[in-house]
């Protein structure tokens, strides 16, 4: 004889806790701000609207993960080709 579980009568809705509202305005919020901070940034500028020393810094990095076969340097190599453009610590 196979014996049932007893069944519970709070439906799977009652039981789920209740979930988050949707960050629907605030993503609206980022985007808005994005757009006003755009000016003068070089994260979201074409590459003949970034400053030389980005464009240098791009062109370092890219350089470093062809030669050493890398796709995502860690920092300590980011922090190395930094120094191989000249950047240092001022004390």
């Amino acid at each position: 004889m196979v014996s049932k579980k007893p069944t519970s009568h709070t439906s799977k809705a009652a039981r789920t806790p209740a979930t988050k509202p949707a960050k629907a305005s605030a993503t609206k919020e980022r985007v808005a701000n994005t757009d006003a901070d755009e000016e003068g940034k070089s994260g979201s500028l074409r590459p003949d609207e970034m400053p030389a020393e980005v464009l240098e810094f791009i062109q370092a990095i890219d350089e470093y993960k062809r030669i050493h076969r890398r796709p995502f340097p860690t920092w300590s190599e980011v922090l190395e080709v930094l120094k191989g453009l000249g950047y240092g610590r001022v004390i």
